[in-house]
């Protein structure tokens, strides 16, 4: 199983168990978000997908209007990480990708949204706790 598989399947399973709907996120220049529910991709043929495989078919989900606030997380399956943040700031943008700089990339992708940074982190925890188990991956959280 490759990297990308490895955090969906622990996102998809904490989210599932929390019973929360999150999105996963791309944003424009203005910090409009588009994206599309996490539970569109939680199943097990795209857990077992090449990382490359698997990005390029988050980032054709990417496309509806989403709505929403409060905090979101960046999530890099490749360095296993998760920054949490306010959806209004201007993080990990892309230089070069004038339309989405907030976009879905190889290295990373979002998700969100959290109502407070409480929830958010306690979600990620969980998600960590998990890969931790599962597969012996440290997910280290920044907030």
């Amino acid at each position: 199983m490759n990297r990308w598989g490895k955090v969906l399947r622990a996102i998809c399973e904490e989210a599932k168990e929390r019973g929360v709907n999150l999105y996963i996120l791309e944003g424009d220049e203005s910090l409009n978000w588009f994206g599309f529910p996490v539970k569109e991709v939680c199943f097990e043929e795209n857990f077992s997908k090449e990382d490359t495989e698997l990005f390029k078919e988050v980032k054709a989900k990417a496309e509806a209007g989403v709505q929403g606030n409060g905090y979101i997380a960046y999530v890099s399956p490749l360095n296993f990480f998760v920054d949490i943040y306010e959806s209004d700031r201007r993080r990990f943008a892309v230089s070069g990708a004038s339309s989405r700089p907030f976009g879905v990339t190889r290295d990373g992708f979002r998700v969100g949204f959290f109502a407070d940074k409480e929830e958010a982190v306690n979600f990620f925890l969980g998600v960590a706790k998990r890969l931790r188990e599962e597969t012996s991956i440290n997910l280290h959280l920044f907030y």
